[in-house]
């Protein structure tokens, strides 16, 4: 970088930065965990017993007759805590030391680990599904439910601020639903599917240091996205042996375009140099801004078996076509004609899957049931687009729940699951600025369920 370079060429290195900064407050994949048998004994897509069937097999709805309503919800706590590797500069470049006062140990780490300050997650579900009387014939639900909503927020005061600040993601599906058991000679199989909207949305800030000459100036970007998608799945499940049930169940996926706004403006109590306000105040601001990603397509397969009338067994495997994210792109008017449009960031996602096995009881003479399960989630992305706002990392955990009919009528749950983030080291990330790091944790959720029956 020389003495020579041009006010051009400096607005273009700040609206680089910005966008590369925003690019990566995309992100909030999770497991989606709904339903007491899938989040009690891990497993149900063979034999889907609740309404929750509408998302993880509708085909379970099929011998679920009467009138019902459904309402359930979980609440997770999150203990996670990161050490993020400092970024030398060079040549041409700045690195982390231009800008950061953080201290940083001998393995080129910032000293300290950085947890956040907050976090929230919620998956409430509401269903209602009647047979309108028909006791052979189809059953049908409508549904609205909130896989996902999830949000974290981090200290101003470490250098993640440069990572991320508060990044949410919100995951809205509303669908009807409807599953049919086949008259002989073929009644040992049911069919099952929902069609419905799903609502997208995500939002995120962080800081952005520009410097130039050794002058530095924090910027806070803002970032916000939203979008509309048609949701559909379908599944099947059948009764091989009386005791042995098979379930097969389909996911569709979508192209995402997130439309909102992204927002530029001095970051509070940051650095700020005077003498670089008049090339940042030329983009301090709101701009139009549509990025796009994908929602994978997911294939579920399961085995339950009723060993005895006091225990099943069951396995579920779950695949989730994350291949197809291998860039995101984003849109800006943001003036000067100074960056390619789209610019694209490269996400390199690979496939994802999760195992899990899980066993229900009946252990006593009052109708009470007992759950326990295991599961291991393998993460989609490579660590060079691991990001700190979204750590989606390898993890295992065991759900524990149990149900109690009362009445005949209602059926009341209660699950709780522990998650662990499996040990991730980064070494290799390609983001900006790079977010090599360690990254540890786990999850608690806590899970209420009823279901009446009229």
């Amino acid at each position: 970088m020389t003495k020579t370079l041009s006010r051009s060429s400096a607005l273009a290195i700040l609206v680089i930065g910005l966008l590369q900064a925003g690019h990566s407050l995309a992100g909030g994949f999770t497991i989606i965990e709904m339903g007491v048998k899938k989040t009690g004994m891990m497993a149900g897509i063979a034999k889907p017993d609740d309404l929750s069937a509408v998302y993880h097999n509708p085909a379970g709805l099929a011998d679920q007759h009467g009138t019902r309503l459904h309402l359930s919800s979980g609440f997770s706590f999150v203990h996670a805590e990161a050490r993020l590797k400092a970024w030398p500069g060079g040549e041409g470049k700045y690195g982390s030391e231009d800008f950061i006062d953080t201290p940083v140990d001998a393995d080129g780490y910032f000293e300290g680990t950085y947890e956040p300050t907050k976090y929230f997650g919620a998956m409430p579900m509401f269903v209602a599904s009647s047979d309108f009387g028909w006791q052979d014939g189809p059953v049908w639900a409508l549904s609205f439910y909130v896989p996902d909503f999830i949000g974290a927020f981090m200290p101003e005061d470490a250098p993640t601020r440069y990572t991320v600040v508060e990044a949410y993601f919100v995951a809205a599906v509303s669908a009807i639903s409807g599953a049919y058991r086949l008259p002989g000679p073929l009644d040992f199989i049911t069919l099952g599917a929902s069609l419905g909207l799903q609502y997208v949305r995500m939002e995120g800030s962080k800081w952005y240091n520009f410097n130039l000459f050794e002058l530095n100036t924090d910027l806070e970007i803002k970032q916000v996205g939203e979008d509309y998608r048609p949701f559909y799945n379908f599944g099947i499940c059948a009764d091989i042996l009386p005791q042995l049930t098979v379930g097969l169940s389909f996911i569709g996926g979508a192209d995402v375009t997130l439309k909102g706004r992204l927002e530029i403006g001095f970051a509070e109590g940051g650095k700020r140099d005077p003498s670089l306000d008049k090339v940042a105040e030329g983009f301090i601001g709101a701009y139009d801004m549509t990025q796009t990603m994908k929602v994978p397509a997911g294939i579920n397969a399961g085995v339950n078996w009723e060993i005895i009338p006091q225990l099943e067994l069951a396995v579920d495997f779950r695949y989730w076509f994350y291949s197809v994210f291998e860039t995101q792109n984003i849109y800006h008017n943001i003036p000067g004609g100074l960056l390619p449009n789209p610019l694209v960031t490269p996400k390199n996602y690979e496939d994802s899957w999760t195992i899990s096995a899980g066993f229900l009881g009946r252990p006593f003479s009052f109708p009470l049931e007992l759950m326990g399960g295991w599961s291991y989630d393998h993460s989609p992305a490579p660590n060079q687009t691991k990001s700190l706002e979204s750590p989606t990392v390898n993890l295992t955990g065991f759900g524990l729940g149990a149900r109690y009919t009362l009445f005949d009528r209602w059926r009341l749950s209660l699950t709780y699951y522990r998650y662990w983030y499996l040990k991730d080291t980064i070494d290799n990330s390609i983001l900006v600025p790079p977010q090599n790091s360690i990254f540890s944790g786990s999850v608690d959720t806590f899970s209420v369920e009823t279901e009446v029956v009229f």
